[in-house]
């Protein structure tokens, strides 16, 4: 079915979509359900009912919205609160730690939160959790807080499984759990959404952005960016650290976490350095993770790293590897296969790393090595914790593009899980000067075509047809 061009206004306009991101059809799935809902068959009078009624444009809202989620989705970022609550509260000097969750869906996620916290002892008392989403139909579910299997995926363990009572209806949870949670409705797109909320210390915004278009997401963070404490922690989805990272977020060194911090020092920073990371991270994390070498004499332009001695890594056989590969060697995804790679990052977002490494192999095998490609699939790699071929896949991406600022980052970022601090903060300065390169072809004039197709690479995207 073709978008109506009202509802096409809306979705560019209010939510700000991008249609291509949330996958192929689902708009006019969405569209079809609403019209169900409504008991209209006309596409032109529904579109009619659509401009004229705030209900139907709310329902609408919550046919489309992606609301895939189950408790504790992606272990690493609730074992990391676990482990740094008490510090997160102690470095900020808080009595009450306050947490953020959003888009928050069907309450699986602060729920997940204030389970994990109660475990790890916190008082009641000492912790709030807040839950902002768009949907009323997935707040309403929220507020029932009674679960079918969909919700779990996985072992729950032992030590959540007593939080939840088995009912004719579903795993209904505690109601001690419950009131830890205040649930919201409000669209973050629109001005003065969650004002008077906050400050928070903590904020969950995961797989939000990668179903934004570019300009939204700047939206996005400037109002959580407000939200946040100087010095709190922000969880992201795992593609969407980069984003954080552009706007001077510090990623901090938390396995499988994905979790930034905000600089003390300024509220927004343009660009990223590992000086910055040393001089703005939170006492703790400067204590733990900041052993920075010397900067790297030299970057060769095959992007290997040059420090007086070779660079011993895989990176060293890249010569042979391109050999290797059949077909073009491109730095970024051709026109005719980018849905397909859309729709694998799309599936990684949601959990389907088997289809998505598979969509991306068969990328590979239909166009050639790229770039882009080589960076997903290093990311599907990091979430089966399979470093080796992450790195390997990582490392390919930047041999083929030496300034592929996602590959640099996550590099970094798997460096440092593998204990190598060293090559950690070389990867990362090589992604703080490419940051910076960035920044100044933005204020170039002659350069601003190169300087939009790396920001969208950067920001998820591979194609340029919105023009934004």
């Amino acid at each position: 079915m073709k978008t109506p061009p009202a509802i096409g206004r809306f979705l560019d306009e209010s939510l700000k979509m991008d249609e291509d991101a949330v996958g192929k059809g689902a708009v006019s799935r969405a569209i079809q359900e609403a019209m169900r809902e409504e008991g209209i068959s006309a596409p032109h009078v529904y579109e009619k009912l659509f401009v004229s009624s705030q209900d139907v444009r709310q329902r609408f809202i919550n046919a489309v919205v992606v609301g895939e989620t189950w408790f504790f989705r992606d272990r690493g970022p609730f074992t990391s609160l676990a482990r740094h609550a008490r510090e997160i509260q102690n470095d900020l000097s808080l009595n009450v730690l306050k947490i953020l969750s959003v888009p928050c869906a069907s309450g699986e996620e602060p729920y997940s939160i204030v389970m994990t916290l109660f475990n790890a002892g916190l008082a009641p008392a000492s912790f709030s959790v807040d839950g902002v989403d768009i949907s009323t139909r997935a707040l309403d579910s929220a507020r029932r807080a009674c679960y079918g299997s969909g919700s779990f995926r996985g072992n729950l363990g032992e030590e959540f499984a007593g939080f939840f009572e088995i009912t004719p209806h579903g795993r209904l949870l505690s109601r001690h759990v419950v009131k830890q949670v205040t649930f919201h409705h409000a669209n973050l797109l629109l001005p003065g959404s969650l004002a008077g909320q906050g400050p928070f210390s903590v904020i969950f915004c995961r797989n939000l952005l990668i179903y934004l278009m570019p300009e939204a997401r700047r939206e996005i963070f400037d109002r959580l960016d407000r939200l946040l404490l100087p010095g709190g922690v922000l969880f992201s989805g795992h593609t969407e650290t980069i984003f954080w990272h552009q706007q001077g977020y510090i990623p901090l060194p938390w396995d499988r976490s994905f979790a930034l911090t905000k600089p003390v020092s300024s509220p927004v920073l343009k660009k990223s350095s590992t000086a910055s990371v040393a001089k703005s991270s939170p006492p703790s994390a400067r204590r733990r993770d900041i052993h920075a070498p010397k900067e790297p004499r030299t970057v060769s332009g095959s992007g290997f790293l040059e420090t007086g001695a070779p660079d011993v890594s895989p990176a060293m056989t890249m010569a042979g590897e391109k050999k290797k590969m059949a077909g073009p060697v491109r730095e970024s995804v051709e026109p005719f296969i980018d849905e397909q790679f859309q729709e694998a990052r799309r599936l990684a977002d949601q959990g389907n790393m088997e289809r998505a490494m598979h969509l991306c192999q068969e990328c590979v095998q239909k166009s050639g090595p790229a770039a882009d490609i080589y960076c997903l699939m290093g990311i599907i790699h990091m979430a089966r914790q399979d470093l080796k071929g992450a790195e390997d896949c990582f490392l390919k991406a930047i041999y083929l593009d030496p300034g592929n600022y996602e590959s640099l980052v996550h590099i970094s970022f798997l460096y440092r899980q593998k204990g190598d601090q060293g090559k950690a903060a070389l990867y990362m300065n090589r992604a703080g000067r490419q940051a910076d390169r960035q920044e100044n072809n933005r204020g170039n004039d002659e350069t601003h075509s190169i300087a939009q197709t790396v920001e969208n690479v950067a920001a998820g995207r591979t194609d340029q047809k919105h023009g934004k």
